[in-house]
């Protein structure tokens, strides 16, 4: 990603933003690269950074996986565990939201809020 000032600027906003989102217990603004924009993580978690650049290649990954198979670019990719989700939801060309979603959080609504975010910090950028 290029150097992006509007994307600096607004990060921290992004990021309340994207906290205030009942259900999220942590989350990251990250470019495409997996460079962390901003970030929101409890005490105790793993590097925000290695976070950060496994969730770019996760969604890189199934890019390439619905581009193998002539599927649309992903929008979201959602990686459920026993005790929470990992939502990755693209924002643009050069951005994406990293968000972990408490197991008792309403995924649905999660989802729908956070592509209501990720298109505005697209249009934004």
């Amino acid at each position: 990603m290029s150097h992006n000032p509007i994307m600096e600027e607004n990060a921290q906003r992004c990021i309340d933003e994207i906290r205030s989102v009942v259900g999220v217990v942590g989350c990251a603004l990250v470019s495409c690269e997996g460079v962390v924009l901003g970030k929101h993580f409890r005490e105790g978690n793993p590097s925000s950074s290695l976070f950060a650049a496994m969730c770019a290649t996760v969604l890189a990954s199934a890019d390439a996986a619905c581009g193998s198979v002539r599927v649309q670019r992903p929008s979201m990719v959602t990686i459920t565990a026993a005790d929470a989700t990992i939502l990755i939801v693209g924002a643009g060309e050069d951005a994406l939201i990293t968000a972990v979603i408490d197991k008792s959080g309403n995924l649905p609504s999660v989802q729908r809020r956070l592509s209501v975010i990720a298109v505005r910090i697209g249009e934004e950028a």
